[in-house]
C-alpha cells in the first residue's frame, strides 16, 4: 500500500501540474484531530491543502499534515492526501465524490490505504449543511475495512466575523486479526463530535475546536494510543490564498 499510495500521489500531481491552485489553505493547530481522534501524538501541527482544476468537474485534491512521529501511525512523520474529485449541482445542492489516498512518510511497516468518498452540501443563506460518507474497503494497513459517515452543520453570524460549525459522524466497519483496526477505530465502532468557533478575518481565520469521542480508554490495548481519545481542546490559525 505505501507502493500505491505515492503511485496515487504521483499520478494527481502529474495531472494536475499544467493547472493553476484553484485554492490554497494552510493551517497551524495546537493537535491534528481526524474524526475526532488524535493523530499528532496531542502536539502542535502544520497541514496544507490545495484544490487544482483539471477540466470541467474534475479536480485534484492535494494535502500534507505534519504528524510529529505519531506512535498511532507507525512513527510516521508526515501524511500527505492526495484525491481525484467530481462536483456537480442539481438545483440548491452540490453533489462531490472522489477517490483518496493516503501516503505516511518516515513510518514502519504498512501503513498506506485509500479510501472512496461521497458527500453534498446544501446553503441556505449564512448556513451551511453538509453530509458525507467514506469507505475505505479491506485492506492489510488498516486491519479489515472502514466506512464513516458524518454530518456537519454551519452558519455565520450576521453582522460579524463569527462563524459556528457542529459536526458529528460514527466510525464501524470490520476487523481482522492483526489489531491494525485500531489505528482508525481503538476500541471498536465509535461516535465523534466536534464544535468549533471561527473569527474570519479576510483571507485569515482563528479558530478554537473542542472534540470528544465516544471510545472508552480501558478498551484500548495499546496505552500509548489511550490519550489520542480524550476530549480536546485545541486551538487554530488558517490562511487562505
Amino acid at each position: 500500500m505505501r507502493k500505491a499510495g505515492r503511485a496515487v500521489a504521483g499520478i494527481v500531481l502529474a495531472t494536475a501540474a499544467p493547472a493553476a491552485a484553484a485554492t490554497l489553505d494552510i493551517e497551524a493547530s495546537s493537535d491534528l484531530r481526524r474524526r475526532g481522534i488524535g493523530w499528532s501524538d496531542g502536539r502542535p501541527a502544520l497541514e496544507a491543502y490545495a484544490s487544482l482544476p483539471i477540466t470541467g468537474p474534475l479536480t485534484a485534491e492535494i494535502g500534507a499534515a505534519t504528524l510529529r512521529g505519531s506512535r498511532r501511525h507507525g512513527g510516521a512523520d508526515a501524511v500527505a492526501d492526495a484525491a481525484l474529485r467530481l462536483t456537480t449541482r442539481t438545483g440548491p445542492w452540490q453533489l462531490w465524490a472522489d477517490v483518496v489516498g493516503h501516503g505516511f512518510i518516515g513510518g514502519a511497516g504498512a501503513l498506506d490505504y485509500g479510501e472512496v468518498r461521497v458527500g453534498s452540501s446544501f446553503g441556505l443563506g449564512p448556513a451551511q449543511l453538509g453530509v458525507q460518507a467514506a469507505w475505505a474497503p479491506a485492506q492489510a494497513a488498516i486491519g479489515g475495512s472502514n466506512l464513516y459517515f458524518g454530518a456537519r452543520a454551519a452558519i455565520g453570524i450576521p453582522g460579524t466575523p463569527w462563524t459556528v460549525a457542529a459536526a458529528a459522524g460514527r466510525s464501524t466497519g470490520t476487523a481482522d486479526a492483526t489489531g491494525r483496526s485500531n489505528r482508525l477505530r481503538p476500541g471498536g465502532d465509535y461516535t465523534d463530535v466536534r464544535l468549533d468557533v471561527d473569527y474570519v478575518l479576510g483571507a485569515l481565520t482563528l479558530g478554537a475546536s473542542a472534540t470528544a469521542t465516544s471510545i472508552d480508554r480501558d478498551r484500548i490495548a495499546d496505552p500509548a494510543t489511550a490519550e489520542d481519545v480524550r476530549p480536546r481542546l485545541l486551538v487554530r490559525a488558517a490562511l487562505r490564498f
